[in-house]
């Protein structure tokens, strides 16, 4: 009889050493692929540490260069804390109208000019350059007296200074600024942009110092009508005719003109060009900074 025999005991001995031998063996593979998942998800989990804490660095490094930046910008903020403006809470566009804008003086072209506004019982809107004199100052208060706006047009006018940086644009326009003030008591809120606001020269800059002299509280006006008085071989002819095709279509005009000295021209075409608008029905009046500013598209270079 075979089972209760000591061969049946024998093979239920056998038989069960070589389970515990097949369980053991089970358990060991078990235990080697668990823990090579387990450190293979260890190896992962420190490989995601160490990019967390290459990105972290890199942030950082951003976040201290972007601070450097911001503290460096608002260092020209801190410059000159009593050149401030108050920008107007509406502006108005009224139809019809024409401003009559000159750059670059004041100049004897300027009294010129004056005499004939003043005959004509028109305003109009100086942007000035810095020149020193007792003539230029006697000028200066004259155009506040009747009841012209005096703008800054920047001090020195060069381009390549003027526009160097924020910085350079600021001590610039702050030479005018101060001498319009201490010359006539006004504080001028309007200006222009040597240049316009957007050209060649300040293409790295513009957008920072408009912010900036927007921040300040100033206001500026480009133009969008030209009498071309600044193009060479100008006459007072071609000025009329400049002015004419400029505005044409154009329900309100801002007219640039300039009353540097060699603009003999201009003076010899202004009644001209008021008896054109006046024609066409148009009224005039000087810029302030309630008037809505025409201003030149931002562009890339």
């Amino acid at each position: 009889m075979y089972f209760g025999s000591v061969q049946f005991f024998k093979h239920l001995i056998v038989t069960v050493v070589l389970l515990l031998i097949f369980g053991l063996t089970i358990s060991t593979i078990s235990l080697v692929v668990i823990n090579k998942s387990y450190k293979e998800q260890i190896s992962a989990l420190q490989d995601k540490l160490r990019e967390e804490d290459t990105v972290l660095a890199q942030s950082s490094a951003v976040a201290e260069e972007q601070s450097h930046d911001i503290s460096h910008s608002i260092e020209y903020q801190k410059l000159y804390p009593d050149m401030y403006a108050s920008l107007a809470e509406k502006t108005k566009s009224v139809p019809k109208t024409v401003y009559l804008t000159f750059d670059d003086g004041p100049s004897n072209r300027t009294a010129e000019i004056l005499d004939i506004l003043k005959k004509e019982d028109i305003k109009a809107t100086f942007f000035i350059i810095g020149k020193e004199g007792s003539r230029q100052k006697e000028l200066l208060r004259r155009i506040a007296e009747e009841g012209h706006t005096l703008g800054v047009h920047t001090y020195t006018h060069v381009y390549d200074s003027v526009y160097a940086s924020v910085e350079s644009f600021l001590e610039d326009f702050s030479k005018t600024y101060y001498l319009i003030n201490e010359t006539t008591g006004i504080k001028p809120d309007v200006f222009r942009f040597p240049g316009g606001s957007v050209n060649t020269y300040n293409a790295g800059y513009y957008e920072e110092i408009i912010a900036e002299m927007t921040r300040r509280g100033f206001t500026y006006y480009d133009w969008n009508a030209s009498s071309g008085d600044a193009v060479p071989k100008a006459t007072a002819k071609t000025v009329l005719a400049n002015t004419i095709q400029s505005s044409a279509g154009k329900d309100r005009v801002i007219l640039l003109m300039h009353d540097s000295i060699s603009k003999s021209y201009t003076v010899g075409a202004l009644p001209k060009i008021i008896e054109y608008y006046r024609a066409q029905g148009y009224k005039f009046d000087r810029i302030t900074n309630d008037v809505t500013p025409i201003a030149f598209n931002y562009r890339s270079y």
